[in-house]
C-alpha cells in the first residue's frame, strides 16, 4: 500500500452494532489496519472515558476524537504529540465550551422546551436508553464538552437550534439522542486538525477515510477524500444526499469491514 491513510470512523452502528455495541464482524479489517500500520482513529459522540476502554478492547492506542468534534486526545508516546506543549499519559486539545456552560444553557432552555439531558438523568435511565451496563453508562455521563439530550417534540428542534447558534452554541443529530455542542466544533473539523498534524509530521499528504452511519457524520464524510455511509441498523441510509460518498453494503461493523477491505484493495 503506497497510499498513507488515516482511518477516522464513528462508533455506534458504525463500528459497533445498534444493538449489541459489537465489533467481532469487523476484526478482520482491524487486524488489516493494524498490519498495515494505519492509524484507527475513533470520532464518536462518546466520552474519553468511554473511548479508552474501548481501545483497550480493540487492542489499540491512537489519538482520537470525542464528543462530535468537540475535544482532541493524544497519547503521549504518539508522534504527533512532540509538538504539544502539555505532557500527560494522554494529551487533550479543544477550543469548545465547557460541560458547565453547557448545562447553564440547557438548564434555561428546559422552561421553554420539553428537553431531559444525561446531567438530568440517572445511571438507570441512561442504561434504558442506551442499553449499557452500569459501568458504561457512568463513563457515558462524564461529559467534558457536550450534552446529549431527547426532546418529547422533535417539532421543536429548529427553534432551539436556533437559540443554541446565538449562544455560540449548536445541535447535532447522532443515532439515538440529539447533542448541544460548541458551534463549528464537528468531527471533520478535528479530522482535519489531526491530519494537518500528520501531515506536517511526516511531511507528505494522508490520504483520509471516513466512516459513520448518522447526521453528525454528515461533515466528516464530506471532507474525507473517501467518506463511506453506513446503513442504518434496519438497512435503510441516513439522507445524507450526496453521491461521491460511497455507501457500504451492511449495516455496523459488517458493513465497515467490507469497505475498508474494498477501499485497501483486499478480497
Amino acid at each position: 500500500m503506497k497510499n498513507k491513510y488515516l482511518v477516522f470512523s464513528d462508533l455506534d452502528g458504525t463500528l459497533l452494532n445498534h444493538k449489541d455495541y459489537s465489533f467481532e464482524p469487523a476484526k478482520e479489517a482491524l487486524a488489516l489496519l493494524k498490519s498495515n500500520s494505519i492509524p484507527l482513529i475513533l470520532s464518536t459522540s462518546k466520552t474519553f472515558s468511554e473511548v479508552i476502554e474501548l481501545q483497550k478492547e480493540i487492542g489499540i492506542r491512537e489519538p482520537f476524537i470525542v464528543e462530535n468534534g468537540a475535544g482532541i486526545f493524544v497519547p503521549s508516546e504518539c508522534v504527533l504529540a512532540k509538538s504539544l506543549t502539555y505532557k500527560d499519559d494522554w494529551i487533550k486539545v479543544s477550543h469548545a465550551h465547557s460541560y458547565i456552560e453547557l448545562r447553564l444553557f440547557f438548564q434555561n432552555m428546559k422552561r421553554f422546551f420539553p428537553i431531559k439531558g444525561f446531567g438530568d438523568m440517572s445511571v438507570d435511565e441512561v442504561k434504558a436508553l442506551t442499553g449499557l451496563d452500569e459501568q458504561k453508562s457512568i463513563n457515558a455521563m462524564k461529559r467534558d464538552f457536550t450534552e446529549p439530550f431527547i426532546i418529547a417534540d422533535e417539532s421543536l428542534i429548529d427553534s432551539l437550534k436556533a437559540k443554541a447558534n446565538l449562544e455560540g452554541l449548536d445541535i447535532v443529530k447522532g443515532g439515538r439522542f440529539y447533542h448541544l455542542i460548541s458551534l463549528h466544533q464537528d468531527k471533520a473539523s478535528a479530522m482535519l486538525n489531526l491530519t494537518h498534524m500528520y501531515d506536517e509530521y511526516h511531511n507528505i499528504k494522508h490520504t483520509m477515510i471516513a466512516l459513520g452511519d448518522s447526521a453528525n457524520d454528515y461533515t466528516m464524510l464530506l471532507q474525507a477524500d473517501t467518506g463511506v455511509l453506513v446503513p442504518l441498523h434496519d438497512g435503510s441510509f441516513s439522507p445524507l444526499g450526496d453521491t461521491k460518498v460511497k455507501k457500504a453494503q451492511y449495516p455496523g461493523p459488517k458493513g465497515w469491514n467490507g469497505a475498508i477491505k474494498e477501499i485497501l484493495n483486499v478480497s
